[in-house]
């Protein structure tokens, strides 16, 4: 499957794909334009570079291939883009096993289901009688036709099985295939029923504006008030935000999203041109939901629940959520104490609108809509929020409100990674408790400690029990036989999956070795996918590094896809060195990422050489410092050093 995508690689022109996205003019052997991934207007910071068939944003510092392109643009999976690059360039992917084809014929038929049981609930919305009071009720929320329309709004009547005739008697699906597209249930006595009855109906849908499931509103007194559609080969409540296919390209246009309550609160949300909104399917935000908005390129993240207890949990869950999964780097932090801490910085930030009492989204913007877009200027940073919602319910006159308070605020104070904001928070909480800055500080736990790869996600508190063993010690780990030799990314890969404490240490390295060359670090991401230039190997780092260290390597490569990923992700945590010692691996996973880290400041050397250009003074000053600065971070590079913590590769009797 290398082959397949170096041949996709060699067949696509990445201007010409590029530029069927967006307008690129020709700057010197280069091409430039706006970038479509961040607000970008006045000066063009999208660059596209043919001899490397790659592009990089100098704004939002998006890079990649032609893969990493229609990956972000249409926030797609590896697999699918691999499938449409491959159609466009002709090329032919390894043929689907009968499994695959099987669930690909089945997939076929359960979104024809949807389709035609969203054209039924929306002609009994709109044509038949049976849905005056679905009418009645989308009157009173004073959703127009438009709307109505555009998200494909339904009814699901009051009897046991006209949805379940209509789609086998009239349109001829088999009654086990609704069943499996979630919408009749399979009676203990034999045959089927409708699931859905008296319910106002928003179809579901993905990113790509596929039907994958279904909501129903009850229009009565039935409980439960909200129902989705059960989770079926299509549709996983905790992967999906609903408008998300409406809201994608105003969401990447804003760097922004809003994410809000309930259907209604999104659909009105949209009826008034606020389109960078989107909701959770009546789940708590899951870190899927944060991935997907990762891959749009996210920068700011607004949450926007109810102001009652409920809505002030459901915030604060969300916030852990976003906070843990969210993309992000280990800063250093120096402390009162004289020593360096670490903390996580966030790529993203997040604020909280803060909503009227008693009042949802949808009854503020139909009210007012200007209001809304003032709530959203005026949200309110993380840590303000947290200072409020966490001290509600405390006496803050008395010596144990105070002392719970500082208990419950100081930690998170502490992970304030701007030293001035965090001074600006100690003195705004110390005047809140009438207590001394020094007496909060000495609250807060204060401790060096060592940069994380990754922060874990709530309940994943085991660590991984030391590196895994050696494969003949495995089973079935048996690499595939390989078309050709491992490079550096793939031992540097293995490394990383395989051992915490090298990925630890390549992490650090990345982040140290910038850190003299500020011009450097302005063009460098300084992640350590960044390093990874093949697209098969970023797809599977950006798999895995979510994932808790306590994740089993083997048995998470057998969940990857089975004809292009876990092959390769099987032979890279198969890889070995000559003898096991865990230093070994530590030091070969940062020679690997040297060679790959002077692969990549060689190719940034002879881009910035290539644009200089002596008739635009003011480009050729910054871009002549930024080059003198790459060359100097070569040869910072090339130096060999000697690490403090772990004995040298080549220094070490064997």
């Amino acid at each position: 499957m290398n082959g397949a995508t170096d041949t996709i690689k060699e067949r696509i022109d990445v201007v010409e794909f590029i530029s069927g996205y967006m307008s690129l003019r020709k700057s010197g052997k280069n091409f430039v334009g706006f970038c479509p991934f961040h607000p970008n207007t006045k000066t063009p910071a999208f660059y596209v570079f043919p001899d490397t068939q790659s592009f990089h944003c100098f704004g939002c510092k998006a890079s990649g291939t032609v893969f990493d392109f229609l990956m972000r643009r249409e926030g797609l999976e590896f697999r699918d883009a691999l499938e449409q690059l491959a159609a466009r360039a002709g090329v032919e992917l390894a043929p689907r096993t009968p499994e695959e084809e099987q669930e690909d014929q089945q997939r076929t038929r359960l979104l024809a289901i949807n389709q035609a049981a969203a054209v039924f609930f929306q002609h009994m919305l709109l044509k038949s009688p049976r849905g005056e009071a679905a009418r009645a009720y989308v009157g009173r929320r004073m959703l127009d036709e438009a709307t109505v329309e555009a998200f494909q709004l339904g009814f699901a009547p009051d009897e046991w099985s006209t949805l379940l005739g209509y789609l086998t008697d009239r349109k001829g699906f088999d009654p086990e295939d609704v069943e499996a597209a979630g919408l009749v249930i399979h009676r203990d006595q034999g045959g089927y029923f409708d699931r859905f009855r008296n319910r106002l109906m928003f179809p579901i849908r993905n990113v790509k504006g596929e039907i994958i499931a279904f909501g129903g509103r009850a229009i009565g007194d039935a409980q439960p008030k909200y129902m989705n559609s059960p989770q079926t080969p299509l549709f996983d409540k905790g992967r999906v935000l609903y408008a998300l296919d409406m809201a994608r390209d105003r969401i990447r246009a804003e760097d922004a999203v809003v994410i809000v309550e309930g259907y209604v609160d999104a659909i009105v949300a949209h009826q008034y041109g606020f389109k960078n909104v989107v909701a959770p399917l009546g789940t708590a935000l899951t870190a899927d939901h944060v991935g997907v908005l990762k891959k749009l390129g996210v920068k700011t993240v607004y949450l926007a629940l109810d102001a009652d207890a409920a809505g002030v949990r459901a915030t604060l869950k969300g916030l852990q959520i976003l906070q843990e999964n969210m993309d992000g780097r280990d800063v250093p932090i120096p402390t009162a104490q004289g020593v360096v801490r670490w903390g996580r910085e966030l790529d993203a930030e997040i604020k909280i609108i803060v909503l009227p009492e008693g009042r949802d989204p949808d009854e503020v913007i139909q009210e007012r809509p200007e209001a809304w877009g003032e709530l959203v200027q005026a949200a309110r940073p993380v840590m303000d929020f947290y200072i409020t919602a966490l001290t509600s319910d405390l006496d803050l006159a008395s010596a144990k409100g105070k002392s719970d308070a500082a208990a419950r605020l100081a930690p998170l104070v502490e992970q304030v990674t701007n030293p001035v904001q965090q001074a600006h928070y100690i003195q705004q909480i110390a005047r809140m408790l009438h207590v001394e800055e020094h007496t909060l500080r000495a609250a807060m736990p204060g401790q060096p400690r060592q940069p994380r790869p990754a922060p874990q996600r709530q309940g994943q508190g085991q660590q991984r029990q030391g590196a895994a063993p050696p494969p003949q010690q495995r089973q079935g780990a048996a690499p595939p036989p390989a078309v050709d030799a491992p490079s550096n990314e793939d031992f540097l890969l293995g490394w990383l999956i395989r051992h915490p404490t090298a990925r630890r240490a390549v992490q650090e390295k990345i982040y140290n070795d910038l850190q003299p060359f500020p011009l450097v670090a302005g063009l460098l991401e300084g992640t350590i996918v960044e390093l990874l230039r093949r697209p098969e190997i970023r797809a599977i780092w950006q798999a895995w590094e979510p994932e808790p260290e306590s994740t089993d390597p083997t048995a998470w490569a057998q969940q990857l896809d089975a004809d292009i990923l876990r092959p390769l992700a099987m032979r890279a945590i198969t890889l070995d060195v000559t003898e096991s010692q865990s230093y070994r691996y530590v030091n070969d996973a940062l020679e690997r990422a040297t060679m790959l880290q002077l692969n990549l400041a060689r190719e940034w050397k002879k881009r910035l050489s290539e644009q200089l250009d002596p008739a635009d003074e003011a480009a050729y000053r910054v871009m002549s410092d930024q080059l003198m600065q790459i060359l100097s971070y070569i040869d910072a590079l090339s130096i060999p050093k000697r690490s403090p913590t772990y004995n040298d590769l080549h220094t070490r009797a064997v």
